[in-house]
């Protein structure tokens, strides 16, 4: 929803008459499951609850539609309060659960979920107080080759394909995720490579409104966190890959099976985007002078 109102709204795919008349049909159904409460498998597809970075998405489709509604001049084809009653009420739910990924049910209370980075950036749902709380919470998802998803997250944990079976990429139900998490021992959790080029891309849009330098270092920072994860020519699937994420087999991390990933290649991408409009913005960062780099 999000992403073809974002379309849209950059004149880049104009809304025909039935993709208008879809859009209005999924945000009455969104409302119609009441789905600021609804318990979903998250971000990645586990554990059932309400998930801040399911909510995020929903609030940013509703948002963006508005403004595309407003753009256009169309009447939205849902009923009359669709829109404002989403709003409200995953604004209000969100509110409730950040910056931590769940809280209800308590069993599967989450404090930190590097999904959550995908609501300062690129969705922009949250506001700079509540974005730079969401990154202080990241800080217990890093690692030094990258982030894990959430703590004690036994997915690509330690040795995984010989654990797990021959079907890496299966999918668990709640009670197989039980045993699962049984094989993952404290800081063997995966690192995903996803979550730095965004984090990085998030701290540019902070410098470009700014000017704070803290910020472009932070952007300088996790932009090198991100490129310094491609991968070497001791890789099995070649240099110069994004990968998925870095995982131990034996001692060593190396590279998941989904390497290379196109989700990491975009949010690199995005990335140096951002470092590019850092690098061009008026007043901003000191070129050094000649006789410091001879």
């Amino acid at each position: 929803l999000w992403t073809r109102c974002q379309l849209a709204l950059a004149d880049k795919l104009p809304l025909s008459g039935d993709h208008l008349k879809l859009l209005g049909q999924l945000f009455d159904y969104l409302r119609y499951i009441e789905c600021w409460a609804d318990h979903d498998a998250g971000h990645w597809e586990e554990h059932s609850a309400v998930h801040a970075s399911s909510l995020g998405p929903c609030l940013a489709a509703v948002k963006a539609f508005k403004a595309l509604m407003k753009k256009t001049g169309f009447l939205a084809p849902c009923k009359d309060d669709t829109l404002d009653v989403l709003e409200a009420e995953l604004t209000k739910c969100l509110m409730e659960i950040l910056p931590a990924e769940v809280i209800t049910p308590a069993e599967n209370a989450k404090d930190a979920d590097s999904a959550l980075v995908f609501l300062c950036y690129p969705l922009q749902v949250v506001d700079e107080t509540m974005g730079l709380k969401i990154m202080d919470r990241l800080k217990i998802c890093m690692g030094e080759i990258a982030m894990a998803r959430y703590r004690k997250d036994s997915y690509w944990c330690k040795n995984y394909k010989e654990q797990v079976g021959d079907d890496p990429t299966k999918h668990f139900t709640d009670e197989e995720l039980k045993e699962r998490d049984a094989m993952l021992k404290e800081g063997e959790e995966a690192q995903w490579c996803l979550f730095d080029p965004i984090v990085s891309a998030y701290y540019g849009k902070l410098y470009q409104k700014s000017g704070k330098q803290e910020y472009l270092k932070l952007q300088q920072l996790f932009l090198s966190r991100a490129l310094a994860a491609i991968t070497g020519d001791d890789c099995e699937f070649g240099p110069w890959m994004c990968c998925e994420a870095y995982y131990l087999h034996n001692d060593k991390w190396v590279p998941n099976d989904n390497t290379p990933l196109v989700w990491t290649q975009i949010d690199v991408k995005m990335a140096l985007h951002e470092m590019k409009k850092s690098l061009g913005r008026k007043g901003g960062p000191m070129k050094r002078p000649a006789s410091a780099m001879s």
